[in-house]
């Protein structure tokens, strides 16, 4: 698979051009994930499941008209009414005051504590605390507050039921008592009346004995009940779940910061008009002739590139002795690969020469010759070489730098630096007016935009001005390599440590005797730069 249409090859180059958004979101996504945690300190769960129902009643209990769906004591409410009562602060407030907690922590256990039903009397209780013990302590207290919940309800049903029964009692007695002397009367006198009378009095006697039977059985069960339940299992601090640490917050910023600059740099990309790759290029002009100058493994770009302009010449019926080198935008990183462009040209053809046709333009090349020596052999032209130049291009160069000439003291190859095609001063900004030789785009990638390749190759095609080539200088690779034409106080700076270092500013001098030098650097003079 072609490496320039895979997908590893995407993702390296979203990372190289984006990298800057990647880095920035991912950050922001830590340091938001850092400030959740801090928030949100570490807590643990613990849980607990009770059980409830699973208690017996004295058989008096069960004759009274209590009995209901709810139990005889009302307590078997439905499994939801239940867990809803155990989360209640009627419940939870009875715990946090056997724990001993103060206002705060007894209001954060109240919105801890949560309970649900899994059966129709069984029940799960969780609560949390800031350690296992206290998480621990805080879900049994809570089940713990429940049962004696229930106790408590279940205690005042039967003391009431068991104080009824003992007044039931008494006045089974007292009525018995009342009929004690007209049974005496009645035996005396009416021996049937005296029996009807003595069996009446016998049923108060038997209904007193039955509500003081039921009575003692209720005073007992009160001293007893537990609430009519247990737990299960009661909380432990070794079965605890504890939230996410400050490490995992951090951690999960980070992916989602991640995620999230790498959604937005693959939007920018796609809506984007900048030209990212060959691809954009391609699409833009037609022209597959692509070459990237710079660097140890694109030394020999630039014969490749001459080989490709001649073809292209040759096809179009022009000479190609001339070229036009041609940056986009001012933004476009150029003397570096044009120097490169030219010692391929020098290594391929011969004797090349480099008329800088703007002084920014020449106040580069004289900054890097004058600082690196692998540009030799070129060097800065004067004299009869530098006017051989100017004739043979037909105007006046700010600069000139080229090889040893050939032995009839001409170049077998001039390339033309001129000033950006999209700034003010038109199409033919920096050309002599007589050119129309073949011309070379320098495009940066991540800078330049679709758009305006698209209307400088339609403007140098419809001036006669044909594109046969697109030069590359791409930052991320090849930028740092290359030096930026700047305003033009940065570039006067330039040429001035530039002379002070090589002397330059002698060689650059026009010996012509027409021409109006600059006393460092020859000024232009006849051209449209």
């Amino acid at each position: 698979m072609n490496e320039s249409w895979s997908v590893w090859h995407g993702a390296k180059q979203l990372l190289r051009m984006h990298w800057q958004i990647i880095v920035a979101f991912t950050l922001i996504g830590g340091l938001a994930g850092a400030g959740i945690a801090l928030r949100n300190p570490v807590t643990y769960t613990a849980r607990a499941e009770l059980v409830t129902g699973n208690y017996s009643l004295p058989v008096e209990v069960a004759s009274q008209p209590a009995i209901a769906k709810a139990g005889a004591l009302g307590l078997e409410l439905p499994a939801e009414t239940q867990a809803r009562i155990i989360a209640s602060p009627t419940v939870v407030d009875v715990a946090a005051q056997a724990l001993r907690l103060d206002e705060r922590d007894s209001f954060a256990l109240r919105s801890s504590v949560k309970a649900t039903a899994t059966t129709d009397n069984s029940f799960a209780v969780s609560a949390v605390g800031s350690t296992p013990q206290e998480a621990s302590e805080n879900v049994n207290a809570v089940a713990a507050a429940f049962l004696q919940y229930r106790a408590d309800i279940g205690r005042a049903d039967m003391s009431i039921l068991a104080e009824r029964a003992h007044t039931a009692a008494k006045d089974a007695l007292a009525s018995a008592a009342s009929l004690a002397d007209p049974l005496a009367s009645a035996q005396a006198s009416n021996a049937g009346f005296a029996a009807s009378i003595l069996t009446k009095k016998e049923g108060f006697e038997h209904a007193a004995i039955s509500a003081e039977s039921t009575a003692a059985a209720l005073d007992d069960a009160v001293k007893n009940f537990n609430g009519g339940g247990s737990v299960l299992r009661p909380g432990s601090s070794a079965t605890v779940d504890a939230s996410p640490s400050m490490l995992m917050f951090i951690l999960l910023g980070l992916a989602v910061g991640l995620l999230g600059g790498v959604a937005l740099a693959v939007g920018r990309r796609q809506i984007s008009d900048r030209i990212m790759d060959r691809r954009d290029i391609v699409r833009a002009t037609g022209l597959t002739e692509i070459f990237e100058l710079g660097g140890q493994q694109r030394s020999g770009a630039g014969e490749l590139v001459f080989r490709s302009v001649q073809k292209s010449s040759t096809m179009l019926g022009m000479s190609s002795e001339q070229v036009a080198v041609r940056p986009l935008t001012p933004t476009t990183l150029g003397a570096a690969v044009l120097l490169d462009l030219a010692a391929g040209g020098h290594a391929s053809l011969g004797s090349v020469a480099v008329a800088a046709l703007s002084k920014e333009t020449g106040a580069d090349i004289a900054h890097l010759l004058g600082t690196r020596e692998s540009y030799t052999p070129l060097c800065a032209l004067s004299g009869r070489e530098l006017a051989s130049v100017n004739s043979d291009i037909g105007c006046e160069a700010s600069a000139v730098f080229g090889t040893t000439p050939s032995p009839t003291g001409t170049y077998d190859l001039l390339l033309l630096a001129t000033g950006p095609h999209l700034e003010a001063g038109g199409t033919h900004n920096g050309l002599p007016a007589g050119f129309s030789g073949p011309t070379v785009l320098m495009v940066h990638l991540g800078k330049d935009r679709v758009q305006n390749l698209e209307r400088a190759v339609a403007e140098l095609n419809a001036a006669n001005l044909p594109v046969v080539a697109i030069l590359v200088a791409d930052q991320a690779k090849g930028g740092g390599r290359q030096h930026r034409s700047g305003t033009r106080a940065g570039a006067l700076k330039a040429r001035k440590a530039g002379t002070e270092r090589t002397g330059s500013s002698r060689a650059l001098r026009s010996e012509m005797p027409t021409a109006e030098t600059d006393p460092k650097l020859p000024t232009t003079a006849g051209t449209k730069s």
